[in-house]
């Protein structure tokens, strides 16, 4: 049986629609292994409360910010930003190291005086094989401090419990 033309654009347009549609399935994303639960997190943000916010906030004479927000879509193009420019720069074994900051009192800050947090982007050292010897030595990273570090979130004020 000879197929007419408009049967063989048919057939492929029904062969295409299968192939397209079955590879739209969901992709589900497991979180990395470093996520913690509620109650995990609730348990630091109590000691760090009870160990180091006190004292802060005794020492500064008021109640210092203590957790930070940044939207989604700031931090996945500050992620970008990294892969480009790491990418350019021929880099590899990229991430973040995240700093505790406090803001200047006088100056043109958000938040004179407060805490703040900024993030940087990092490197994986290449290592020395001269320095590692018998023992292993720890992967460290570096800064990549040709490129511009992450700041001005919101800061709770008064701080928001977890």
């Amino acid at each position: 049986m000879k197929l007419t033309a408009p049967s063989q654009y048919l057939i492929a347009f029904i062969f295409v629609s299968v192939a397209l549609f079955s590879s739209c399935e969901e992709v589900v994303v497991t979180p990395p292994v470093q996520t913690i639960s509620f109650e995990e997190a609730n348990r630091l943000e109590e000691t760090y409360k009870k160990t180091r916010a006190a004292i802060l906030n005794d020492t500064l004479g008021y109640e210092d910010t203590r957790e930070f927000w940044f939207s989604l879509d700031t931090i996945k193009k500050y992620i970008s930003y990294i892969e480009q420019e790491g990418t350019r720069m021929g880099k590899k074994n990229l991430g973040l190291r995240v700093y505790l900051g406090a803001y200047p009192s006088q100056g043109n800050y958000p938040d004179p005086g407060y805490s703040t947090v900024f993030m940087v982007p990092t490197v994986k050292s290449e290592g020395n094989p001269l320095k590692q010897g018998f023992l292993p030595v720890e992967d460290t990273h570096e800064n990549l401090d040709s490129l511009n570090a992450l700041n001005y979130g919101h800061g709770g004020k008064p701080p928001h419990d977890y």
